[in-house]
């Protein structure tokens, strides 16, 4: 440690750090405009000017570096006069639109207010036009901008999208995005990051900018919360006045994001004010009018009840045909966009109520496969290491069937950095180009459906050069002899004739994954999205052994979740086949657990047992419903009709179920089939936690009130328990035992009885701001940032042989075409929010399909002309985008929007034998020009 005084002060620092971090830690201000902890120091804007003994001139604190014996002086005449110098001097072309106005003050006008500076000869004259640039969601004025660069370094050290630069010299430099382009044109992903570490204003959220012109009320909150879209589960304050959210901002607090979020975190939150929400719960007239009469055929028109109407109507058709046909007649779809406390709700109504183990959700469409390959492979089917940890220790990074910038954009954003800041190496492999592949240093573009072939050619090249960790494997792995003896069959040349990706390109790229340790594989649907997916995550994780590479930090097999909670609504049991942590349903002793914590009061005093026979999955349950098996549906959050594969006979199954109760923010097109609807609550409006794709468990906080009759969907569930529990057993719901939660916190207690992986997590300690990721396994537990440490879940790991096998439906003459899907960076799964956020339309108003150049010019097509994509299944109308992002043979299409929009409708619904995932990557597809109707 050093020693130095600071305004008589004497302070210790770490060697190394700045005067400016010497201050800071003594609780000294020092005023700065160009410093930003996140971002590189530059020192140009010289209001951090302080006086050091000894030195003739002032010194800028944010880049001198603090040295023992200094005596530093923050606040003498000499430095105030400096500082003010420096603010006359950047208010000379600076118009402050706030004068006169009770807003709240900017970096750069607080200091100025603070020094009491102003302008030399009356207000500066604006130089540009107030609104530069057509970005529906950042005002752009350069007349505010100071030339800081904080939105450059912001934009380049955090973003890596480099869109912002300084044109011209002298009185003339101006703040431009590209040369003569807006920022769209120049490559801007709308993250708003250099509107967040913006000083002056210059650059703003349209969004913030109105609010900033009026007054402060007196009620306006800022509630800190979790994303509700993807799997990185960033942390943002929700900015509240009049009860609605007015703007999202960060806070470079301990959190995974700090101030960085992306555009549909930062902008994507207008749907929950949006009209079209569910306020009342709605029943079909005929449930009103005949109690145990035949639904019509079109189910008639909707009427609006209360909720004691709608849970007394639900739970008694669903509690009939239980009594009718049995337990296993009714199946639940639980939901990934709500919270875990209401997941293992969900799933303790099926098993506890019910009596079947009917219980998935829409993990099986996105990451069975991860998590049945990882449980084979490993014994646990998560994550194995942390985001950040990645970014920050990974020397090389192996990132497949994954479009992270796009998908998961604040971690994409990190995997940049790690590239642009450390030289990371990077391989990325995807038949598509996806925006890392311009980071990439070596680009694999395999033919979709050979992840296998690749894989296993490139640990063929890595025992061939004998770069295996022979030790790792002798010492923490079986089954190697017989793997070892099927990547005999895969030379170089036969995976290139397979994969269509050179040899050369394979010999390059295990060399790189091979002799840069630690490498971390990164992966996501478009490698568990297949009839193979279970093998491509068993050759992921045989890689990752082969290497070395696992209980380490920077290594490990990292699968990102797509949607917000799925690993949570995983970790509650929302499974057919394990209750919550993942404890299978056939294992008696779970089985016992269970049933003791769970049992109901019974007036005939017999036993009650859990179901201990796996129940269906997604595809099962609607595909019984179609056949008549499963009688009854209750679908909580989730819109089958737009994501399952196969759409057109998804809608007949959900035509022919007898009961469908729909619990659901929006009428999406599931409602137009459901017989009861209970309208839901947005994540601003209720309580309990998320975890994210790296197993963190972190809060949601109300925030605002919900629409109309809206309530929490724990209580909705709860309520549906009792009253069934209530029909079963013919007495009064208020007697039911087990149902009555005080709050969210009761349930995730509750959970923590009976989930070791969640023992320690109780909402108080994540108030406190601790960070926990599962394993938690006792109250003082820490949790658990890299899981397989020493040892293996399962003990030691597993060496599975895997071969190639070819997709379900490959083209022909009739399908000549391979069609792949995925989203975009503006929407969201069906897009049932984005499409109700004005911004995001504009800025992506229909839906796309990607084509090559060389299928436009066979077909004759323009850029942006509609055309029809045909598979045996259905088709899909969209406007065509000719981009060298799909190769000769592919096209590229996204479930977005609905009815003829939705790729959905062409999507093979083949799927993998053991995870029952369907194959939505790859399918036949012939492609038309559409004539107009």
């Amino acid at each position: 440690m050093l020693t130095l005084s600071i305004d008589g002060h004497l302070v210790e620092v770490i060697p190394g750090q700045t005067i400016l971090e010497a201050a800071a830690t003594a609780s000294i201000v020092i005023p700065t405009l160009c410093y930003h902890p996140d971002l590189s120091a530059v020192g140009t804007c010289r209001l951090c000017l302080v006086q050091v003994d000894g030195w003739l001139h002032e010194l800028p604190a944010c880049t001198t570096k603090a040295e023992a014996g200094m005596v530093i002086h923050t606040a003498t005449d000499a430095v105030v006069r400096s500082r003010k110098f420096v603010l006359q001097s950047l208010l000379l072309h600076y118009t402050d639109e706030t004068a006169g106005q009770p807003a709240v003050e900017s970096e750069f006008m607080r200091w100025v207010r603070h020094y009491g500076v102003g302008y030399a000869d009356g207000v500066a004259r604006p130089r540009y036009s107030e609104d530069s640039d057509p970005h529906p969601l950042i005002r752009v004025n350069l007349n505010q901008c100071i030339m800081c660069t904080r939105c450059v370094r912001a934009c380049d050290e955090i973003q890596g999208c480099f869109v912002w630069k300084l044109s011209a010299r002298g009185v003339e430099t101006k703040l431009v995005a590209g040369v003569g382009q807006t920022m769209l044109d120049a490559g801007c992903e709308s993250c708003g990051a250099c509107a967040a570490y913006c000083p002056t204003g210059a650059l703003r959220d349209r969004s913030l900018l109105e609010q900033d012109r009026t007054p402060r009320q007196a009620s306006d909150r800022f509630v800190r919360t979790t994303c509700a879209y993807c799997g990185v589960g960033c942390q943002f304050d929700l900015n509240v006045r009049n009860d609605r959210i007015v703007a999202v901002t960060t806070s470079a607090a301990d959190t995974l994001n700090g101030l960085s979020l992306c555009v549909k975190g930062r902008y994507g939150n207008d749907f929950v004010h949006h009209p079209d929400r569910l306020t009342k719960p709605r029943v079909r007239q005929y449930l009103l009018v005949e109690r145990s009469g035949p639904r019509p055929q079109d189910r008639g028109p909707w009427i609006d009840v209360d909720w004691s109407t709608a849970v007394e109507i639900a739970s008694r058709k669903l509690s009939e045909i239980k009594r009718e046909s049995g337990a296993d007649a009714l199946g639940f779809l639980a939901s990934a966009k709500c919270t875990s406390e209401e997941n293992y709700l969900v799933q303790k109504l099926a098993r506890q109520v019910v009596g079947t183990n009917n219980i998935d959700h829409c993990a099986r469409l996105c990451h069975a496969s991860t998590v049945t390959g990882l449980s084979m492979a490993y014994g646990s089917g998560a994550m194995s290491n942390s985001m950040d940890d990645v970014a920050a220790n990974a020397q090389a990074l192996f990132v497949i069937g994954s479009n992270t910038t796009e998908q998961h954009p604040v971690f994409g954003a990190m995997l940049r950095q790690a590239v642009i800041a450390r030289q990371v190496k990077l391989v990325v492999a995807d038949p598509r180009r996806v925006g890392l592949s311009d980071f990439a240093t070596i680009y694999l573009r395999h033919r979709p459906g050979t992840d296998v072939a690749l894989v296993n050619g490139i640990m063929h090249i890595v025992l061939e050069n004998g770069w295996q960790d022979q030790a790792f494997i002798d010492n923490r792995c079986d089954g190697f002899d017989d793997f070892r003896t099927t990547l005999a069959g895969y030379t170089p040349a036969r995976v290139a004739e397979i994969s269509g990706v050179p040899e050369a390109q394979l010999y390059s790229a295990a060399k790189i994954l091979a002799t840069n340790h630690p490498m971390a594989v990164i992966w996501a649907m478009g490698i568990t999205q297949h009839t193979t997916g279970v093998f491509n995550v068993l050759s992921l994780a045989n890689l990752q052994m082969l290497l070395g590479n696992m209980g380490i930090a920077g290594g490990g097999v990292n699968p990102l979740r797509g949607q917000n909670n799925v690993q949570g609504a995983c970790d509650m049991g929302a499974l057919p086949n394990v209750l919550s942590g993942y404890q299978s349903v056939t294992d008696p002793v779970v089985q016992a657990k269970f049933s003791t914590a769970w049992a109901v009061e019974k007036h005939n005093g017999a036993s009650w047992h859990l179901p201990s026979r796996p129940g269906l999955t997604v595809t099962e349950m609607v595909e019984a419903a179609g056949q008549g098996s499963i009688r009854g549906l209750y679908v909580l959050g989730e819109n089958p009709l737009a994501t399952d594969p196969d759409s057109n006979h998804v809608r007949r199954c959900f035509e022919a179920a007898e009961f469908v109760v729909l619990q659901e923010l929006f009428a999406s097109d599931t409602s137009l089939y459901a017989d009861v609807l209970l309208p839901g609550a947005s994540f601003a409006e209720k309580a309990g936690t998320f975890t994210n794709t790296d197993r963190r468990i972190q809060l949601i906080r109300s925030a605002v009130s919900s629409p109309g009759e809206v309530r929490p969907d724990w209580q909705t569930i709860s309520d549906l328990a009792r009253h069934m529990l209530a029909h079963q057993e013919a007495q009064p719901v208020g007697h039911c035992a087990g149902w009555d939660y005080r709050d969210a916190a009761a349930i995730m207690d509750e959970i923590a009885s009976l989930t070791p992986s969640y023992a320690g997590v109780h909402h108080e300690r994540l108030e406190h701001g601790e960070r926990l990721q599962w394993p938690v396994i006792h109250d003082e537990h820490p949790g658990t940032p890299i899981l397989h440490v020493g040892h293996f879940t399962r003990g030691r790991g597993l060496f599975h042989a895997v071969d190639h096998l070819p997709p379900a439906e490959l083209p022909n003459q009739d399908y000549p075409l391979v069609l792949t899907t995925g989203r975009v960076l503006y929407h969201w799964h069906a897009g049932e929010m984005t499409r109700r956020v004005p911004a995001l339309l504009r800025l992506h108003p229909q839906s796309l399909v990607e084509i090559s150049a060389d299928e436009r010019e066979k077909l004759g097509l323009t850029d942006g002309q509609m055309v029809r994509v045909t598979t045996r299944r259905g088709q899909m109308l969209a406007r065509a985008f000719v981009t060298d992002r799909v190769p000769s043979g592919v096209i590229f299409g996204t479930f977005h929007f609905p009815g003829e929009q939705n790729v959905n409708n062409l999507t093979n619904a083949a799927l993998d034998p053991t995870a029952k995932i369907p194959e939505y990557k790859v399918c036949a597809a012939r492609l038309e020009a559409s004539v107009p109707s």
